[in-house]
């Protein structure tokens, strides 16, 4: 009885392996399911103070006048180069602009004559340095030579009074020896301070002109013709120099004062324009948010008649402190909860910024969040919403006007961990699946099995 209950039927250990498989997988799954439940997933980085924003694109009139036409309408979509209204002025008052091109002509005519008597002075001034020059140096040569003749009568006079010495010791001799009276004597004596007083005069003769010469070097006149001469120049060279200072500060003034008038004649000009009629045209594709004029107002040269965006420039800009952000990188997924819809609308960072310069107030269409110091800007792209097949769906400008700009909405930063996993795979696949991979494995896989295939190989004799 023992040995007939320990026999099963094969039919019920099979279905009891089966059974027990079936417990495995059950008890596996459940595990797994409670480990994957127990990892923490991504926290998100969540900013209420978060704007959908977009660059805004001027439509301006090329010139002053009176608006004739114009078919713009707000929520518009306008292509390159559509005429958006046409403005004329056929009536212009360019009084003040013709006062000022007088003005003007009167100034470069000025100018002309004045820098002619510049040219003028300034070429007298030439020949009269020339001519100082010229007499400083002819003063100079001549000095020279004086100085040069004066140092020769200096040597000659320096033999005589040594002739006469001698002359004086010999008689003196003779003194000593008795042979002579003192009276005998005297009339050498004379003659010898008669030699002395010329080398002194030859010597002070000298000097002066070597003074004077060196005077002369420096453009300082004692006396004399020359010297009458140069001074006379002088005062020519410093009369010149004075009225060509003057004028050139005449020339400055007057060259400072016909650069205004030509800003005042180019800012006359552009208020006014071209006298005619011309057309406003959009210069990029978009979107008119507004319309600044109207039938029959009078617009200025540049002066906004609409303005437009395009859709594909929206972002959204979120307001984040700085150390919540340190992580985050260029390219990382991002959720744009707009709230007025309710609706979640996938996006990518493209920017962090500590300062955001948004230029002129027009430049954006909306105003940016305020940002503290110890905050900066995180700037997202929206993506495409996924269309039928998993294709980018065509954005319609017309179901929601102006892409939700100036809509304040939520931006959540970050991603699950399932996503990163399955983002990081699929760069991983990409990055083995791209051609320069293959050709590196490939070169590999080749100089491995080089040398086995030239071991195959027979020798060819």
């Amino acid at each position: 009885m023992k040995d007939e209950t320990l026999l099963l039927d094969p039919r019920d250990h099979k279905i009891l392996s089966v059974s027990r498989a079936f417990g495995y997988v059950f008890a596996f799954m459940l595990i797994f399911t409670i480990a994957m439940a127990m990892i923490p997933n991504q926290f998100f980085i969540v900013s209420t103070r978060a704007v959908i924003n977009a660059p805004v694109q001027m439509i301006a009139s090329p010139i002053y006048g009176r608006v004739d036409r114009i078919s713009l309408q707000v929520g518009q979509v306008v292509k390159l180069g559509d005429v958006m209204a046409t403005v004329s002025n056929p009536n212009q008052d360019q009084t003040s602009l013709t006062g000022l091109r007088l003005e003007k002509l009167d100034l470069t005519e000025k100018l002309n004559n004045t820098r002619s008597v510049v040219q003028e002075r300034t070429d007298q001034l030439q020949k009269v340095n020339s001519q100082i020059a010229d007499v400083k140096d002819g003063a100079i040569s001549e000095l020279s030579a004086v100085i040069e003749n004066a140092r020769y009568n200096v040597q000659t006079y320096e033999a005589r009074l040594n002739e006469q010495n001698a002359l004086l010791q010999r008689q003196l001799v003779l003194l000593k020896k008795k042979l002579i009276s003192e009276a005998s004597i005297e009339p050498q004596r004379q003659k010898r301070n008669a030699a002395q007083y010329e080398l002194d005069s030859a010597r002070g003769e000298l000097r002066r002109n070597e003074i004077v010469l060196s005077l002369v070097e420096r453009d300082i006149y004692t006396g004399g013709t020359v010297a009458a001469n140069l001074l006379t120049l002088e005062m020519q060279r410093t009369k010149l120099a004075g009225e060509i200072a003057e004028d050139n500060i005449e020339i400055n003034q007057m060259t400072e004062r016909k650069q205004q008038v030509e800003n005042l004649i180019a800012r006359e000009e552009g208020r006014l324009g071209k006298a005619g009629a011309a057309e406003v045209v959009a210069e990029r594709h978009g979107q008119i948010v507004s319309v600044d004029a109207s039938f029959g107002d009078f617009v200025m040269q540049g002066q906004p008649v609409a303005k437009s965006l395009d859709c594909n420039e929206a972002f959204a800009a979120a307001v984040y402190r700085s150390r919540d952000v340190t992580s985050l990188e260029i390219g990382m997924p991002a959720i744009v909860n707009f709230r007025s819809l309710g609706v979640k609308r996938d996006a990518q960072i493209y920017k962090i910024v500590r300062y955001f310069n948004s230029g002129p107030e027009n430049r954006y269409y909306a105003k940016f969040p305020e940002a503290e110091g110890h905050e900066v800007y995180v700037l997202v792209r929206m993506d495409e919403p996924a269309g039928e097949g998993g294709a980018p769906a065509h954005q319609n400008n017309d179901k929601f006007f102006g892409c939700h700009v100036g809509e304040d909405v939520i931006v959540s930063l970050g991603e699950t961990v399932v996503s990163r996993i399955a983002r990081y795979s699929k760069l991983a696949m990409d990055r083995l699946a791209s051609p320069g991979t293959m050709d590196s494995a490939s070169a590999l896989f080749d100089k491995a099995t080089a040398p086995r295939s030239a071991a195959a190989e027979p020798a060819n004799p």
